[in-house]
């Protein structure tokens, strides 16, 4: 089952994830920095594709997705989890399937703090 969750104390803050039976897969996440859209807004670019993919690598050797607005600003993006691009990638079409079945839903879930976060 595919959700987006917001923080009851930040809902700029927002995780699209999917359920499985032993927990949960993130999909993807809200930008990093103070001037993120709101949730519907970015998982609804998400959704379409508009925008940038940037695909990115960090000093562990693993990869993210990042989706970037027309003015260049991050929208989205995916944990820093995949250890190929390629894979990294279709984690991103994963995602906009994700986006497509979650915004026709009312409401999104809020939960409290996420650990690590």
């Amino acid at each position: 089952m595919f959700r987006v969750e917001t923080r009851r104390d930040d809902p700029s803050r927002w995780r699209l994830i999917v359920r499985t039976p032993s927990g949960a897969d993130v999909l993807a996440h809200e930008a990093t920095g103070p001037d993120r859209p709101p949730w519907p807004e970015a998982v609804a670019q998400v959704r379409e594709g508009s925008g940038e993919l940037e695909v990115t690598r960090d000093a562990r050797m693993h990869f993210r997705w990042l989706l970037h607005a027309a003015d260049g600003s991050v929208v989205a993006e995916s944990p820093a989890v995949h250890r190929d691009a390629e894979v990294c990638r279709l984690s991103y079409a994963n995602a906009r399937r994700a986006a497509s079945t979650v915004l026709g839903r009312l409401r999104p879930t809020i939960s409290g703090p996420r650990s690590g976060s």
